[in-house]
């Protein structure tokens, strides 16, 4: 519990019953005006009465009214699986424990969240009408820039009002302004959930239900955490909504929105949702897996090998197709591939929301962003529009986010044929599958032209173990009928283990047309490049900056940073 000088002001009340404002304000060293603004506020939450005397000379006095005890559930017990803190930007904090109950036969979530008393919650909501009379009640989620002005100026204004008024130590005026940044401006105790980055999904079902959350390593977990009402829902909805200039009503009862950090939200109301308001949340991860990522050891989701297979494609410019079922990393994979571009080329993405993140030294890179209708159904933008846009951007790389639809596909196609190498992720659990869904209907793409895509990366998620692995990296080669596979690697569930399956062949007739490189060439280069991830993975470069730098490194001097790999050099004296 935060304790504050209100909270002290309760003390001397409890104490010794009615006291002047005078007396209060010399028993807890503060001016007499904070004392009286202390006390309205505590009148208008039912908490106090303030009493004015008929006599001018005579000083207010306050009485001090116990607010009804509310019984606070029990806490929960059982053996705890994992504490860790969070923090983010300012905007939220807490204490999380995962804990192994034996009631519910599942680990629970809970989280302690900072907490202040009857007392000094009056006081924030005072504080609340005097920040909302110099800012809105909300900012454009489009606009991150603009967004994180807006915040940092809110939190400013909060902070130093705390500060003057209740001269508390630095870390209480933190956690009281975040409160109310998170009441005014968030989502409330929601945001310290957005900011566990252990989290993949947090999840209201209903009123009456606990908020859930998908955790990384216990999956499906319930917490502690409970809405007051429908109405907190559906205003958290509409807050939602209000920040990308969209809304959600009786009329319209579904959003679907993208927020400024990556969040992508879908909201429903009841009766559209029978028990109750919904509200879905994916988080992304704010630090993205690295091609580093996929290699360490407690993850192991590809081998060396396999790494430097799809790195020497990438380097080489083939056409590579991300696949694999929901939440199975594809759009991770995709993310750590592009991360091995040469800096100077120019790449764009094109996806619904932002979830691509290149290193700062892939300076030529344009993030495009689909948008959608508003609320009159103009001003869609979609996926077509700027993948057509995207061809007389002059690309040297274009990456789709994801093939859905027949269109798309076939501008994704079409834009190989025009000399660019092309990127994208497609819902499919194995190869043969993603073959099906491009020739057969509804997206029916000749089987002429699927041929240009050259590799085939098959990304899948094991449920029972909750890991993911690579499935599959395969070739696409002329077969006699039309398009057939050559799997190169693959994933043996049974062993946990990788293996080659077979040798690619056109793989190397593709490098030696694009290079002039010969088969044993080909074998010394990814030699080369397995090395180098090698060094990576032993001296712990894996954040996406430092792959970059390390990419750098190695596209302005190949010789010399394998040379460096070969001695063992250490990074500093190689990056």
């Amino acid at each position: 519990m935060l304790n504050t000088k209100i909270d002290d002001m309760v003390s001397l009340l409890e104490k010794k019953g009615t006291l002047s404002l005078r007396s209060l304000a010399a028993e807890l060293s503060l001016d007499e005006n904070r004392v009286e603004k202390f006390a309205l506020c505590m009148e208008t939450a039912g908490l106090a009465v303030l009493h004015y005397p008929i006599n001018m000379v005579e000083n207010p006095s306050l009485t001090f009214v116990p607010p009804p005890e509310i019984s606070k559930p029990e806490g929960q017990k059982g053996k705890v699986l994992k504490e860790y803190d969070i923090a983010k930007d300012g905007r939220a904090s807490g204490r999380v424990c995962i804990l192994s109950s034996p009631e519910e036969r599942r680990p629970l979530y809970i989280i302690r969240l900072p907490e202040a008393s009857p007392a000094t919650r009056s006081y924030l909501e005072g504080v609340k009408l005097e920040v909302s009379k110099t800012f809105h009640v909300w900012a454009d989620e489009r606009n991150p820039e603009e967004n994180k002005r807006l915040f940092d100026s809110r939190h400013l204004l909060i902070s130093d009002i705390i500060r003057k008024d209740l001269a508390p130590p630095g870390q209480v005026v933190d956690q009281l302004s975040r409160i109310v940044l998170n009441e005014m401006y968030g989502l409330g105790e929601l945001e310290a959930l957005v900011a566990d980055s252990w989290l993949e999904e947090i999840v209201i079902n209903a009123a009456n239900q606990p908020v859930s959350v998908y955790h990384k390593e216990y999956g499906w977990l319930r917490t502690n955490i409970t809405m007051k009402s429908e109405a907190e829902i559906e205003n958290y909805s509409q807050q939602i909504a209000r920040k990308v200039g969209r809304q959600i009503s009786t009329l319209n009862p579904i959003l679907d929105a993208h927020l400024g950090g990556g969040e992508r939200v879908n909201a429903t109301l009841n009766p559209i949702s029978a028990y109750g308001n919904t509200i879905t949340m994916r988080l992304f991860a704010r630090n993205p897996w690295t091609i580093v990522s996929f290699l360490r050891p407690e993850n192991r989701a590809m081998s060396v090998e396999m790494a430097a297979l799809l790195w020497q494609a990438m380097h080489y410019e083939m056409n590579v197709l991300v696949a694999g079922g929901t939440a199975s990393g594809k759009t991770s994979a995709l993310n750590s591939l592009l991360a091995l571009i040469q800096p100077f080329q120019r790449i764009v993405t094109i996806e619904d929301t932002r979830e691509l993140y290149l290193p700062i030294y892939q300076w030529n890179w344009v993030p495009l962003v689909t948008r959608m209708a508003n609320p009159e159904g103009l001003g869609e933008v979609t996926m077509l529009d700027l993948m057509v846009n995207s061809l007389r951007m002059r690309p040297d790389r274009i990456v789709l986010g994801e093939v859905r639809r027949k269109r798309e596909a076939e501008v994704f196609f079409e834009a190989m044929h025009t000399g660019h190498s092309v990127y994208s992720t497609v819902h499919a659990d194995t190869g043969s599958q993603v073959l099906k869904r491009l020739i057969e209907p509804p997206i029916e793409i000749p089987k002429s032209q699927i041929e240009d895509v050259h590799l085939l990366l098959v990304q899948y998620r094991d449920r029972r173990r909750n890991i993911r692995r690579t499935g599959e990296i395969s070739e696409v080669i002329c077969g006699v009928t039309g398009p057939e596979l050559n799997r190169v690697y693959s994933w043996k569930p049974r062993t946990d283990a990788f293996e080659q399956a077979k040798a690619p062949h056109r793989f190397f007739e593709e490098l030696n047309l694009r290079t002039g490189m010969t088969e044993s060439e080909v074998h010394t280069d990814q030699k080369d490049k397995a090395a180098v991830l090698r060094w990576m993975l032993k001296n712990k470069l894996e954040s996406i900056e430092q792959v970059g730098r390390v990419m750098k490194a190695y596209y302005s001097d190949i010789p010399g940073l394998v040379s460096a790999v070969e001695k063992n050099t250490p990074p500093n004296k190689v990056l």
